[in-house]
């Protein structure tokens, strides 16, 4: 019999909630929390896709799941979370990372339940680094300013590469910069951030021969200026994944977004400057093939093609434009105007969005 529903293909609430993407939340989430905001998900969903301008084709199962995933954690309170529309995925303006699900996972078990004092999480910190990197001894500090300070203190041939990382964006078809094996073959010392091409958390990381780790480690206060627990146990989490040698790209998300295929992000701009054209607030959005600065700081300047959706007001200016996708929730950083002749377009390059949030782009651009 052929089905009445104009929906055929939306899949029932119970299969989103065993997909794995929200099967991981509804472990965190309390189950009272998980009806409430649950409900009216689908309803909502179908309501949604019937206004959509692309007559009401359904999202994947994956990006559906994302999207449920994302409701039952809620807004967040205390902090800031945005989409990242700017194109830079690494630098000055980003001091955290989206962190891999298993650095997630670490975090939740040890967060969850009371926490004793584990002198070897350091230690297995500290080893996973070892073994990654050839170094001969490693030392993880609360920060990347007091790493850098201790190791230049100490001595020796210090190289501060600050995003340095176990893999080289060159061999991806991307930017070339060295990797830390090869920056330890000419130094006593490397010293880099978690938060950089790791992709682990925010930390000092000072990586090289072991006399001089040693003297970083009776030079600076322990208590003061060591790594926390959830610093170490995120980190370790994230040098697992290098050390299984399993699709390392695919479970770090810094580097899902940087090995996304020229095509992918093509398809996925000229999908969304469709719905984005439709906005009362737009004249017209036009995928563009752009040049984007993904790693900007005062040292380093990585970029790599990207694409971009360039948007052009109806009324307002471009900064208004991008005020109202700043005040959005969770908040859509565009990219800087590229010339002063073109203020008053609106760039979203998708190089640092994920897939899960291409709808929001459009919500947040009628909001």
């Amino acid at each position: 019999m052929k089905s009445d529903s104009p929906f055929p293909k939306l899949p029932s609430l119970g299969e989103l909630l065993n997909h794995p993407t929200v099967a991981r939340v509804v472990k965190r989430v309390n189950q009272t929390t998980i009806a409430q905001r649950a409900t009216g998900f689908l309803e909502e969903l179908q309501t949604s896709i019937l206004q959509r301008a692309d007559g009401g084709s359904v999202p994947s199962l994956g990006q559906l799941a994302e999207r449920l995933a994302r409701r039952l954690l809620g807004p967040a309170e205390f902090s800031t979370p945005c989409v990242n529309a700017s194109g830079v995925l690494l630098g000055d303006r980003w001091p955290a990372l989206p962190l891999a699900e298993a650095a997630v996972d670490e975090l939740v078990r040890i967060t969850t339940e009371y926490l004793a004092q584990d002198p070897t999480l350091a230690e297995r910190a500290t080893a996973a680094l070892v073994e990654s990197t050839g170094a001969e001894s490693a030392w993880i500090s609360h920060s990347f300013a007091v790493a850098e300070k201790t190791a230049q203190s100490v001595g020796g041939k210090v190289v501060v590469s600050r995003y340095a990382g176990l893999l080289n964006p060159g061999d991806f078809g991307l930017a070339h910069f060295e990797t830390i094996p090869r920056r330890l073959e000419e130094a006593d010392m490397v010293v880099v951030d978690g938060a950089g091409l790791l992709g682990g958390p925010p930390c000092g990381i000072v990586l090289g021969k072991r006399v001089k780790i040693d003297e970083c480690i009776r030079h600076a206060p322990v208590d003061e200026c060591s790594a926390n627990d959830l610093t170490l146990a995120g980190l370790w989490a994230t040098m697992n994944i290098y050390q299984s040698g399993d699709r390392v790209i695919h479970h770090l998300p810094l580097w899902q977004l940087l090995t996304t295929p020229l095509g992918n992000l093509e398809q996925r701009a000229q999908r969304l400057a469709t719905l984005l054209a439709a906005s009362k607030r737009v004249a017209s959005a036009q995928p563009t093939q752009c040049t984007s600065v993904w790693c900007e700081s005062e040292a380093v300047r990585l970029a790599d093609a990207s694409w971009a959706i360039v948007i052009q007001p109806a009324e307002e200016s471009g900064e208004d434009l991008a005020r109202a996708f700043e005040e959005a929730t969770p908040r859509v950083i565009s990219r800087q105007q590229q010339v002063k002749q073109q203020s008053n377009e609106l760039w979203l390059d998708l190089r640092g969005v994920f897939p899960r949030w291409d709808q929001h782009l459009v919500a947040a651009c009628d909001s």
